[in-house]
């Protein structure tokens, strides 16, 4: 958890949001997805929405209740529960075992008032159920260890086969590591001509610098365009249409 409080959220921390933004960020062993997720929470926090992240990296116990522990409870007595956006500039609870209770995005609602965003930080296999029937596109951190391409291909074909969205493919890399940044961008490439030739789909593809705050919050926007709105009452709203993927001149990566 963040602890940094900021004067956005202070001055949020009271409302009654009647909306809930929902973005997801995928999860794997290999592209853990940490060194994006808690940049983009603390930038969505400083843009003033105050964000839960419900992190299915991390497991429900005793000793450390989640979003198991806050679906066990009624949902009229979920504000009394968990994190609040007064005591941190980003809450987070556990989430592997809760979010494979949710069967669906909606009954956030009820249980997170207070927040304006809520993130999902999970593996595609346990998104793709939850993400079903919502247009929206969630953030796939890139694979850049060996055999990552192969990895993230198979994380893209997840999505599109078995809940039928693209995604954000986005590499994290620092702004000194020239060589890094020029490998990343070869694997973008194939990645999305790959996706392109055999899904018919093709992912948007950014390579952002983690210790930019400039990059973070261009990143954040991004994540927060191609969110899911849920509303009380209504159905989910579909996100704003983005500027389509780059094309990149790269040769094609073969399966």
């Amino acid at each position: 958890m963040l602890d940094n409080g900021n004067q956005g959220c202070g001055l949020q921390a009271g409302a009654a949001w009647q909306e809930l933004q929902v973005c997801a960020i995928a999860y794997s062993a290999t592209a853990p997805g940490g060194g994006l997720l808690w940049p983009l929470s603390a930038q969505l926090q400083q843009l003033g929405y105050p964000v839960l992240v419900l992190d299915a990296s991390q497991t429900e116990s005793a000793a450390t209740p989640g979003l198991r522990d806050l679906l066990a409870e009624p949902a009229w007595q979920a504000t009394g529960m968990g994190p609040r956006p007064t005591q941190a500039s980003v809450a987070t609870l556990p989430a592997a075992l809760g979010l494979r209770q949710l069967g669906g995005l909606e009954p956030l609602l009820a249980y997170a008032r207070g927040y304006a965003v809520v993130i999902v930080h999970a593996p595609v296999e346990q998104l793709t159920p939850l993400l079903q029937g919502h247009a929206m596109r969630p953030l796939l951190p890139l694979d850049m260890q060996p055999r990552g391409m192969v990895r993230s291909y198979r994380q893209i074909k997840h999505l599109a086969l078995h809940a039928g969205l693209s995604c954000i493919v986005a590499a994290a890399t620092e702004a000194h590591e020239p060589f890094a940044r020029r490998h990343a961008d070869t694997l973008m490439a194939s990645l999305a001509r790959c996706a392109q030739r055999h899904l018919r789909m093709q992912p948007l593809c950014t390579r952002t610098d983690p210790g930019s705050a400039q990059d973070m919050r261009r990143l954040a926007l991004l994540l927060l365009a191609h969110a899911v709105t849920l509303t009380p009452g209504l159905a989910a709203t579909p996100p704003a249409r983005f500027a389509p993927a780059p094309v990149f001149s790269q040769p094609a990566w073969s399966l």
